[in-house]
């Protein structure tokens, strides 16, 4: 066994019981692999590294199901190529045709004097760089020729990275350079090298660990206002959450004026102090039941991505309004009903059947556009 999974593997346990220094070992030393991986997928730098960064991400959530810590490395390259074949369907959905308009776009960030622009318009030329050559190349070849230029050009080091021999790490570079020109070639190495996932990497996993993704450990220690900010992943975080989160917290709007509405009524006809004081209950109960709801649209698809567990947000959310209208309302307003129906049958059966329509005509209609928000959500999602 070589030397890196080894090394490798020690800190495995320790990351898995939640120790995030062991786990920043762990991403030093994949992190390469990992970016060159999703780079030679989706063909982006920028996109290589939220692949990367999300890969590791759920490594951490994850770690615990590893069995064999002498795994991690197959374990973390058959996660990042899952991860990043998803992601490039879900950009390949998103492309468009360059329009004229898109094309001024770009002429007036070259000559736009401030640096960002010119920092955009270096992305686009190295995106522009990697798709000629990963055209040219084969698919096993594309991994090797990244890594290799990432790596030192160390066919060893390769090897040990891609679970590969040294014969045909060689092998594959050598094919990759019959194939592509010296300066072709040259030019994407700088690239390559350029755009390698460093220590900021590491920082940032670590940091969005701190903020709110999954843990095993008991305690998080919030990072410092200039390291999330050094970062960018604080305000990366917030509006991702925000785009994604944006459809629950409109839901809930709408969710939370429903209860109030309709309990408001319930409240005026309350004939005893204690139906008056159960129906507040209900009341704060079913608010509180939207709110967590709402709360967990986003964070499930933060954690999952996979339309999956939108629906089964919604399904519990669905069953837990069920059970508080079906089953806890009939009984705080059992005593009223009974005393109505003495009082006047015939007034309380129509009664009765006036609420059975309203309450067919709600669920309906909340069933419909709840189905249909959960559906607009995952289409802007995925955009």
């Amino acid at each position: 066994m070589d030397p890196l999974t080894l090394a490798l593997a020690a800190h495995v346990p320790a990351a898995a019981r939640g120790d995030r220094d062991a786990f920043a070992h762990l991403v030093d030393g994949t992190r390469s692999v990992v970016g060159s991986i999703a780079l030679a997928i989706v063909r982006d730098a920028e996109l290589a590294r939220d692949v990367a960064q999300e890969v590791f991400l759920a490594a951490w959530r994850d770690l615990g199901s590893l069995r064999d810590p002498h795994s991690l490395l197959p374990w973390l390259r058959q996660m990042t190529r899952h991860r990043a074949y998803h992601v490039l369907r879900t950009e390949r959905r998103r492309a468009r045709r360059v329009t004229t308009q898109d094309t001024e776009q770009l002429l007036a960030m070259a000559l736009d004097p401030r640096p960002h622009a010119g920092a955009a318009m270096l992305a686009d030329e190295e995106r522009q760089l990697f798709e000629a050559v990963f055209d040219e190349l084969p698919d096993a070849a594309r991994e090797v020729v990244t890594l290799y230029y990432r790596e030192g050009e160390s066919t060893a080091h390769v090897a040990d990275l891609l679970g590969l021999s040294e014969a045909n790490v060689r092998q594959r570079l050598t094919r990759a350079r019959t194939k592509l020109r010296g300066s072709l070639l040259e030019r994407f190495g700088s690239a390559a090298r350029r755009t390698a996932p460093d220590a900021t990497l590491t920082t940032a996993v670590l940091t969005a660990l701190a903020v709110g993704a999954p843990t095993l450990a008991s305690a998080t220690t919030l990072p410092t206002a200039s390291t999330a900010t050094a970062s960018g992943l604080v305000p990366a975080l917030f509006a991702k959450l925000l785009a994604i989160g944006g459809g629950a917290l409109l839901g809930a709007a709408g969710g939370i004026a429903g209860v109030l509405f309709g309990t408001r009524q319930l409240k005026r006809q309350a004939r005893f102090p204690e139906e008056l004081h159960a129906l507040r209950r209900f009341e704060r109960t079913s608010v509180g039941l939207v709110l967590v709801a709402a709360a967990i649209f986003p964070i499930s698809w933060q954690l999952t991505h996979q339309p999956w567990s939108q629906v089964a947000t919604f399904a519990a959310f669905l069953a837990g309004l069920g059970g508080l209208h079906l089953l806890w309302l009939p009984r705080i307003l059992r005593a009223r009903r009974e005393l109505e129906a003495a009082e006047d049958p015939v007034r309380a059966a129509r009664a009765r059947a006036r609420e059975r329509r309203l309450a067919v005509l709600g669920w309906t209609l909340g069933i419909l556009s709840g189905t249909a928000g959960l559906v607009a959500g995952l289409l802007l999602s995925a955009r």
